[in-house]
């Protein structure tokens, strides 16, 4: 018995290895196509940023692969997943609406191919791959009527509960 537990355990390992490969390949290719095809510059990329969210019962810390902010504001986000960016969608959308005052305006799944991007205020899919996410120009021109449009209050909760159950979906390899 035990040596099917180990089994089982190894074969875990090597899949949670494997996507945690195939992660970084997207995030290095997503990263590519944000600073050389989509004309974004470094300093307006922040990777990995955290964001501290109150829920009615505690705080968390909660994190994003990439924010994309210009003139001091949030302006984009992107998760990244090898698998299944469609159940990311609804993370995505909730994370947008709840980690700052105002609502991100942009938020984007994607597997580095296929993506699901999000136009946030108006709660509709603007695009469905990897060359729809906006370049910086047109993402700055979308903004000129740019106003910090908060999430309705007595929504608030019920969207923070949504990126704090993700959050526990999570898997966080430690090696």
């Amino acid at each position: 018995m035990e040596n099917r537990e180990e089994l089982i355990k190894n074969k875990i390992m090597e899949e949670e290895k494997r996507e945690l490969i195939q992660l970084s390949g997207i995030r290095m290719k997503v990263w590519d196509i944000l600073t050389k095809e989509k004309g974004f510059p470094k300093e307006d990329i922040e990777v990995d940023p955290e964001f501290e969210l109150k829920l009615s019962d505690g705080t968390i810390k909660v994190s994003i692969d990439f924010l994309i902010k210009n003139l001091g504001l949030n302006l984009m986000i992107i998760r990244c997943s090898p698998t299944s960016i469609e159940s990311w969608e609804r993370y995505i959308l909730a994370f947008a609406r709840v980690v700052k005052e105002y609502q991100i305006p942009f938020a984007i799944v994607t597997d580095g191919e296929r993506a699901r991007i999000i136009d946030v205020l108006n709660n509709r899919l603007i695009g469905e791959s990897v060359k729809d996410i906006p370049s910086k120009e047109n993402l700055l021109n979308s903004m000129s009527v740019f106003k910090r449009i908060p999430f309705p209050p007595e929504k608030l909760e019920r969207e923070k509960r949504i990126v704090y159950a993700f959050e526990g979906v999570k898997c966080e390899i430690k090696q």
